[in-house]
Formats: structure tokens, C-alpha cells, sequence
């Protein structure tokens, strides 16, 4: 039987990591803002979280990893969510219930409200953005891969994986973040009706919307 003292004091231990992880990424994203990024050294984030160089470097290999590990966290949750769904959903089904699910509390988080505005502010970090999302589409492509028995490798999962990052760029990029996100919901919605259809050409004017700084993907 396992010591429950032990497994008490390992889920602390986890949590505390957790909390340091989660510190040090708003100070990064919080300081970069404040002061551009170029303006910030390691050293500045770390005395804004309150731990040494030796932890930032526990979880991060430069002061840019810890700005965009809001995305790492994101891949993660969308990985479990998609995992979660029902295996007799068709996978493009699965993916859409998946993003939709995760939508609400995406958008209503501080962290990325402020990252988006980091992007916005300094448009030089998109290149790093870019990065990132090619690591979520190749988890998102490994989960679909799971689910259907195919290789991580093969078309299929990869194709997914693309697409389910495609559509919540767009959609993000298209969506007013001063409207109700069931606008945002609506447009991710109305994205997957198109792949479902082939792609149709739309018909009749679409409203048009304010280019908006890439997000997160």
C-alpha cells in the first residue's frame, strides 16, 4: 500500500512547481510588456518571481520560453480534451467538441489577454509564436493519431492536427474581443459547417473584421 505521507508531500511538491512555473511566466509576460523585450534580462524575471536563476533555468532554456509557455500549457489541455472525447466520435467531430470546449476559458484567461497584446505591441515575437503553434499541431496530430490507430506520421493525423490549429487562429483572428465569446463560438462553429462541406465558396457579404494580432493559435 502506498505511504500516504509520501503521496501527500509528492502532490505538494508538483503543485509548488506548478505555482513557480506559472510565476515566472507572468513576470516574463508582464515585464516584456512594461518594458519591451528587449529591455529584459533573465535576472529581471526572476527577481519579479522571486527565485534564483538556477530554478528559471529548471524549466526554461531562455527569457522567450517562459512568454510563450502559456502555449505549452494551452497543448496540453487541448491534447486531454480531445483525448477525452468519446472514441465513437468521427475525429473531425471530436476536434471541433474539443476547441469549442476549450474556447471559453481561453479567452476569458488574463495571461492571454495579455499575450495578445504583447503581440500586438511587438509583432517581432510572431516568429516565436509560429514555433509554437507547430509543436501544438504536431500534439493535436499525435492525439488524433491515437485515436484512429494511424501513425503519428501518416497524412490523416497530421492533416487534423493542422486544420484544428487553422480554425482557431481564423476564428480568433476574426472575432472582436470586445463581442460575447459565443460570437467567437459561432464563427469556429460556422468554420467546421465548411469543412464538413468541401469548402464551399460563401455567398452574400461577409461583415468585415479588424485584423487582429495572432494569439495563440
Amino acid at each position: 500500500m502506498a505511504d500516504p505521507t509520501s503521496e501527500t508531500a509528492q502532490g505538494l511538491r508538483e503543485r509548488k512547481k506548478l505555482e513557480t512555473r506559472s510565476a515566472l511566466r507572468a513576470a516574463a509576460v508582464r515585464m516584456y510588456l512594461e518594458r519591451g523585450p528587449s529591455a529584459v534580462t533573465v535576472q529581471d524575471i526572476c527577481e519579479a518571481a522571486g527565485v534564483s536563476a538556477r530554478t528559471f533555468f529548471n524549466y526554461f532554456e531562455t527569457k522567450d520560453d517562459a512568454v510563450f509557455d502559456w502555449d505549452r500549457r494551452l497543448t496540453g489541455q487541448l491534447v486531454d480534451l480531445l483525448t477525452a472525447r468519446p472514441a465513437s466520435e468521427p475525429p473531425l467531430q471530436a476536434l471541433h467538441r474539443t476547441l469549442r470546449t476549450a474556447i471559453p476559458a481561453l479567452v476569458a484567461d488574463a495571461g492571454w489577454r495579455e499575450r495578445r497584446r504583447l503581440l500586438g505591441a511587438y509583432p517581432e515575437l510572431v516568429p516565436k509564436l509560429l514555433h509554437s503553434n507547430s509543436h501544438m499541431a504536431e500534439a493535436l496530430a499525435e492525439a488524433v493519431a491515437e485515436r484512429t490507430g494511424l501513425s503519428p506520421d501518416a497524412l490523416y493525423p497530421r492533416l487534423l492536427g493542422g486544420v484544428g490549429l487553422t480554425v482557431l487562429r481564423s476564428s480568433i483572428r476574426a472575432w472582436d474581443p470586445e463581442s460575447p465569446t459565443e460570437e467567437l463560438l459561432d464563427m469556429l462553429d460556422s468554420c467546421f459547417a465548411s469543412l464538413a462541406a468541401g469548402l464551399p465558396q460563401p455567398t452574400g457579404g461577409e461583415r468585415a473584421h479588424p485584423a487582429a494580432p495572432d494569439p495563440a493559435g
